[in-house]
């Protein structure tokens, strides 16, 4: 019979399962199927990364329920059964390994849940699909239930492709801001749904084969699938076309010529040639991509990572300082920040931290360490040999069905080595494992607890356990969930310079989860951004009537006071912010530069901020010393201090002396932290226009003309470069120049309002004055409350109605903001 193809076996005998283990038999089997239905398609709108954390959430709830009913069913038939395999005890092996490698991570926390775009490699993550692939292998065990997950399999990923597809097409059929975008996907990038496309055609390709190894089947059902499977088959071949990642390609091809050769083993066995016309075409399909560039009709934008030789690289000088276990799971990000190339900085993604390697391996080689990385590989070695050689002896029935899971299976394991990951291809590479082990493993182990006192007490006491690890999770995870909930409504509000309901919301996040960095140190900055909005808006108060001009003036003194302490507050709040972000996570270099960069703002206002500063930026410094960043921003405090010294200075005498000596001294630090950022990257902006601003102050105006010139051919849309070479122009003489590059400034950025002051003022001494008056007016409706601004226009009015010309000798003002 060929229903009878044994995926497995029940070791009970003569005894009618109790009522209540049929629920959670059933309970068990659906958990799976609608998990692995969702898996490529779940997302939620709620939440900063709307894929793979939801899925990470949405595969921690199915996971608990399938577990907690297949242990249910246990207690139920009180008889203890599982599903023997080496590959079983490797696994535990490399959850093990996992485990330590979390606890030694240089981030147990972000190890321990995931990072952002990474929750695949959270060790609660990794636990949930060990539990999926324990639980999967010993509860499917007949045929027609493995079918039936497979077909889940089929149906969501259907429904992954085909959005992917409309997604492509400029079809936009979510209402929401992030999916308008063609490379918008359920699965994750764009190369990742490359993957799944690639996948699914193995999985169709092994499923129509399946067909030709059963007797002639007909019915509606039957049919129905098949239409399925084609369907499925031809659309996501055209997305591994269209899409042209060539991993994916590569991967197809290789799995693609798998099958036909293990078919071509097996040719006696088929009923004719139509089970091998989906993996030839996908042969030839994928031959032609390879050698051809189209996108059939599709817009797809190019996933950027980073080369497989910088990944090797970062991956071999990791291991190097954490050889056995890496630096921890989920922490590939500060490896690659800390060992990333210079060279990396002649390209446009010098200032991109890359989460990921190359490939799946390259990311978990530096972050699992040689022990993690081997189980790894021999869990893959293992169960493909094995697989692999009982596809060769199989009979007619098992190696139709066999074949299908192999292939699928085996792409993803090439998939593994030629492209990173998303939660999805891992989710379906467990699942895929497991069912490989249930059609090829059939020996079961199985004890009845009135035999075995032991195994009772064991699955009783795994049962409260997972309980009460499943229930306080729950609570935890929810917490969670509802941190990063808030995280998202701050992230909004602070895009619409809503201060105050970022700063309440981020609030609210990090007292639902102290132990996320990234919530505090934005925190920080936009507790600095509150800070730096209000220290822009004047101070407007009306004389009321019947107030003495001395209780006005009192008043206005209060309300000062008042906004300078709560401006204070809220710089020591940001301060004690970003101290916790650094405290939370020492590795994380983004954290130490907002620290730094907040100390900078001090400097001058508080004693002993540049010490701060100078300390907190060389520690980032050691965390990623290929970032031309770091030492510029010290160059800054440098120069800062510099000018701070020459406000400073002394009229006349050896204090004077002293004092210049002091700002040459400063000066001569700052050009060498710029000079630093140079040699990391020879044509790093920021430090070359601070370059240019320390010549013009020891005087040497034209080159520091030239330098900013080079600058600003380099960078033609920079407004701050091209508003400091009209300055320098001014300064030069050079005045109409200066006036044609504020007006063409203007233009690029039309509410730069110190550009449009400034053009005002060469209007005003060229008498140009109606001219000036209109920029006036302009700043103004940029700074309603600038009592500086209003005397200006009220000045120019009765210029031009006096007839009075411009000051030809005349000097710029000071800056309006």
């Amino acid at each position: 019979m060929q229903e009878t193809i044994q995926v497995g076996q029940t070791s009970a005998v003569g005894l009618k399962p109790q009522s209540l283990a049929r629920i959670c038999d059933v309970v068990t089997r659906w958990s799976l199927i609608i998990l692995v239905f969702l898996i490529p398609v779940f997302i939620l709108p709620w939440t900063t990364e709307v894929a793979d954390f939801n899925k990470q959430m949405l595969l921690f709830v199915g996971v608990s329920v399938a577990a907690i009913a297949w242990m249910g069913k246990m207690l139920a038939e009180r008889r203890f059964e599982y599903r023997r395999s080496v590959v079983n005890l490797i696994v535990l092996v490399f959850l093990g390994i996992y485990a330590i490698s979390t606890w030694l991570s240089v981030n147990p926390y972000l190890s321990l849940t995931g990072n952002y775009g990474q929750a695949r490699d959270g060790l609660l993550t990794v636990i949930a699909l060990a539990v999926l692939y324990f639980v999967t292998i010993n509860s499917v065990q007949t045929e027609s239930e493995l079918k039936r997950l497979l077909m889940a399999v089929v149906s969501g990923g259907f429904v992954a492709v085909v959005y992917g597809l409309l997604q492509g097409l400029g079809v936009f059929i979510l209402p929401f801001t992030f999916a308008s975008k063609a490379g918008f996907n359920t699965v994750g990038t764009v190369s990742a749904l490359g993957i799944l496309a690639a996948f699914l055609v193995m999985l169709c390709s092994g499923l129509l084969l399946y067909g030709h190894g059963r007797p002639s089947q007909s019915g509606v059902k039957v049919y129905a699938t098949k239409v399925l499977l084609v369907m499925t088959s031809i659309i996501s071949l055209w997305l591994v076309a269209a899409i042209g990642f060539w991993p994916a390609t590569v991967a197809l091809l290789v799995s693609s010529l798998v099958l036909i050769g293990y078919t071509f083993v097996h040719a006696n066995s088929l009923r004719g040639l139509n089970g091998v016309i989906l993996p030839a075409a996908a042969v030839v399909v994928t031959i032609l991509a390879l050698l051809f560039s189209w996108s059939l009709g599709l817009h797809f934008p190019l996933e950027v990572m980073p080369s497989t030789s910088t990944s090797f690289s970062i991956a071999t000088q990791t291991i190097r300082e954490f050889p056995f276990l890496g630096s921890g799971p989920g922490t590939y990000i500060f490896d690659f920040a800390k060992y990333h190339p210079v060279e990396l900085n002649d390209t446009n993604f010098w200032n991109v931290r890359f989460d990921r390697g190359s490939s799946r391996f390259l990311t978990l080689l530096p972050s699992l360490g040689l022990l993690g990385t081997l189980t790894w590989l021999l869990v893959l070695l293992l169960l493909l040999g094995s697989a692999g050689k009982k596809l060769l002896r199989a009979d007619e029935a098992t190696w139709h069905i066999l074949i299908g899971i192999f292939s699928a299976w085996f792409l993803l394991i090439l998939s593994k080595f030629l492209y990173s990951s998303s939660l999805t291809l891992e989710v379906l590479f467990w699942v895929m494992m497991a069912m490989l082990v249930i059609v090829h493993k059939h020996d079961f182990y199985s004890v009845r607890f009135e035999k075995s006192p032991r195994a009772s007490m064991l699955v009783t006491f795994a049962f409260i356990l997972s309980l009460v690890f499943i229930l306080s999770g729950a609570f935890v995870q929810v917490q969670r969930y509802s941190g990063e909930v808030a995280f998202a409504r701050a992230m909004e509000a602070r895009n619409s310079q809503d201060y105050d309901l970022a700063i309440e919301q981020l609030t609210k996040a990090t007292n639902l989860n102290k132990h996320n960095d990234v919530y505090l140190r934005n925190l920080a900055l936009v507790l600095m951004s509150k800070t730096e909005q209000m220290a822009a808006k004047q101070i407007s108060l009306v004389q009321e009537e019947g107030e003495s001009k001395e209780a006005f003036a009192a008043r206005q003194t209060k309300a000062t006071q008042e906004r300078s302490q709560i401006a204070s507050m809220l710089t020591t709040k940001a301060v004690q912010s970003a101290k916790a972000a650094t405290e939370i996570s020492k590795v994380n270099v983004a954290n130490w530069s907002v620290l730094g960069s907040i100390y900078r703002k001090l400097i001058g206002v508080t004693e002993g901020a540049e010490n701060w500063t100078l300390a907190t930026y060389e520690q980032a410094s050691q965390l990623e010393p290929s970032n031309p960043s770091l030492p510029t921003e010290v160059g800054k405090m440098y120069l800062l201090l510099s000018d701070l010294a020459r406000k400073n200075l002394a009229p006349s005498g050896k204090a004077a002396d002293e004092g210049w000596a002091k700002v040459t001294s400063l000066q001569d630090k700052a050009n060498e932290y710029f000079n630093r950022a140079v040699e990391l990257k020879s044509d790093y902006g920021p430090a070359r226009y601070n370059l240019a601003l320390i010549l013009d102050r020891q005087g040497k105006l034209v080159e520091a003309i030239s330098g900013m010139e080079s600058v600003a051919r380099d960078n033609p849309k920079d407004v701050g470069v091209g508003f400091q070479l009209a300055l320098l122009y001014y300064r030069n003489d050079q005045k109409e120049a200066a006036i044609k590059l504020l007006e063409s400034v203007i233009k690029l950025t039309s509410n730069f309002s110190n550009a449009r002051w400034y053009l005002a003022a060469m209007y005003e001494e060229r008498g140009e004055l109606a001219k000036a008056i209109s920029e006036i007016e302009i700043v103004q409706s940029f700074n309603p409350d600038n009592q500086q601004v209003a005397a200006k226009l009220v000045s120019l009015r009765d210029e031009l109605k006096a007839g009075t010309a411009g000051d030809e000798g005349g000097e710029l003002p000071p800056p309006v903001e």
